[in-house]
């Protein structure tokens, strides 16, 4: 299995080199590539680290960085998996490849109003500033899914059914741009469990119709 990591973000500051090295230690078993995308030339903050294979410089939103690198290296990304990384992720636990859709993408939970009850399964209600966000609800039939957007996995076949053509809106590309996009292009939506800290504010993980826990 083949993976490509793309740690995007506006900036790479070395106050998230702590991050990059537990993301790296956590899949040192598998066979992984590094891509970083930047608005700045400042690649070479991990560099000491981890072995960059791609650099993708781009002043645009985060999702339109993200369908360009991927459109314009097409050819040369021949990888089973991707994940998409923010820097500010510090992971709690390995990623369980077990729990991932190969139809889909693969994410936590912004908003959810449905049936599935998922530990770790949101982006919000964790401890930290966004603990009593609320926007999860319990209901017999999947009514809402709105994907988190800093951290994703998908796989190849997604790329393939056209799930990062290049965009052209350049306005706010928050959780609800990224979820509409994939649903026009006819993405499945997966949501998992991913234990982990977003340590831009501290907020951690917070669980999926679970408050019994």
């Amino acid at each position: 299995m083949k993976v490509l990591v793309i740690i995007s973000s506006e900036q790479h500051n070395s106050e998230h080199i702590d991050n990059i090295i537990i993301l790296n230690n956590y899949l040192r078993n598998m066979q992984v590539d590094y891509c970083a995308i930047s608005s700045n030339d400042d690649f070479h903050v991990y560099e000491n680290i981890i072995k960059l294979k791609f650099k993708f410089k781009s002043p645009k939103k985060q999702f339109s960085k993200i369908c360009d690198f991927i459109s314009e290296h097409r050819g040369e990304l021949q990888y089973d998996w991707y994940i998409k990384f923010r820097p500010e992720i510090k992971l709690l636990e390995p990623i369980n490849f077990d729990k991932l859709l190969d139809n889909a993408i693969n994410a936590r939970a912004r908003l959810y109003i449905g049936p599935k009850k998922i530990k770790y399964g949101m982006s919000v209600n964790g401890e930290g500033p966004w603990k009593n966000i609320g926007d999860c609800q319990y209901d017999i039939n999947t009514m809402k899914i709105i994907l988190d957007d800093i951290f994703y996995i998908f796989h190849r076949k997604i790329i393939n059914k056209g799930g990062f053509k290049p965009i052209t809106f350049d306005g706010r590309q928050d959780e609800y741009f990224h979820t509409e996009t994939w649903r026009r292009r006819s993405i499945h939506l997966n949501i998992i469990g991913i234990h982990l800290e977003f340590t831009k504010n501290n907020t951690k993980s917070g669980d999926l119709n679970m408050s019994s826990l």
